[in-house]
């Protein structure tokens, strides 16, 4: 995916001043209108994905379940990777091509060992669960449970907006640290799109058979639009409790298929050693 981006840097250790983002404070704040505890860390939730994949139909639906079950707490991400993502150009219910450059440079990084185990997998904070990074659906409860225990290290908010005219999308994301973290911190940010509706090969019982031909594919990753790429950009090292930074992103969206009104901005900062994630926020639906 190539990036069109514009970014500004601001770190401050003490007050906390966001412009052009929501206010950051506590123990409160507001997402979609919804209040949610800034006490309690928000979590991941990666589901690695295909339209071939006769398996993830259920995965995709157990996402979504989750997200709603602990809302505000738990953001998913469908990433459409690997060899059941491919398009098959010569059915037209599977012809199309959901993957980019971040979801295939995840996919194929090494450590988090996506398809080991086959599809559908997921990845929880990108921690390890029970001996893996990745790890099948029955596993991804359990280990959100665990994982919204853990301390809470940062506050996240996100705020964008679409120009209709220039058809350029500008997001602000703000990190405030709440305790004093070793290492350095790297920032992702990425759009995704809802309700998009396609084939997927399916095997469950009361749906389409063997193919759902107008499956609705919700929180599909489209792409980064950091400067350094899928893994995110470097924003502190070795914060301090109480530093506050801000970024400035925007993204074209000139020759994409994709529906502006039907697309957000998540965020999330990550060790930049390990890749867990430390803390992830949302943006609303993107509007003119």
């Amino acid at each position: 995916m190539k990036n069109i981006f514009q970014l500004s840097l601001l770190l401050i250790c003490g007050g906390l001043l966001l412009q052009s983002c929501t206010k950051i404070s506590e123990p409160y704040y507001t997402v979609k209108s919804v209040t949610v505890d800034t006490n309690k860390r928000t979590v991941l939730l990666e589901d690695y994905t295909g339209h071939l994949c006769v398996n993830c139909a259920p995965a995709a639906k157990m996402a979504h379940s989750l997200q709603d079950i602990y809302h505000g707490q738990v953001f998913a991400i469908a990433v459409h990777a690997g060899s059941f993502a491919k398009p098959i150009p010569s059915d037209p219910d599977l012809s199309a091509d959901y993957r980019c450059v971040t979801g295939n440079e995840w996919n194929d990084y090494p450590p988090f060992t996506i398809g080991n185990d086959g599809y559908p997998i997921g990845m929880v904070n990108r921690t390890n669960f029970n001996g893996k990074i990745a790890f099948g659906i029955s596993q991804w409860t359990p280990a959100i449970q665990i994982a919204l225990e853990q301390p809470k290290i940062a506050i996240l908010t996100v705020k964008s907006a679409y120009a209709t005219q220039t058809k350029l999308m500008n997001a602000t994301v703000g990190v405030k640290f709440l305790s004093d973290y070793a290492g350095k911190v790297n920032l992702t940010v990425c759009i995704l799109e809802d309700s998009i509706y396609g084939g997927q090969k399916n095997t469950s019982p009361g749906d389409s058979i063997p193919i759902i031909k107008h499956f609705r594919f919700m929180h599909m990753l489209r792409g980064a639009i950091n400067e350094s790429g899928s893994f995110g950009d470097e924003i502190a090292g070795n914060p301090s409790a109480g530093a506050v930074v801000t970024k400035s992103f925007s993204a074209d969206f000139t020759g994409k298929i994709w529906v502006p009104t039907n697309c957000c901005v998540i965020a999330f900062i990550t060790s930049a050693d390990t890749k867990e994630v430390l803390h992830v926020a949302k943006s609303a639906y993107l509007k003119p």
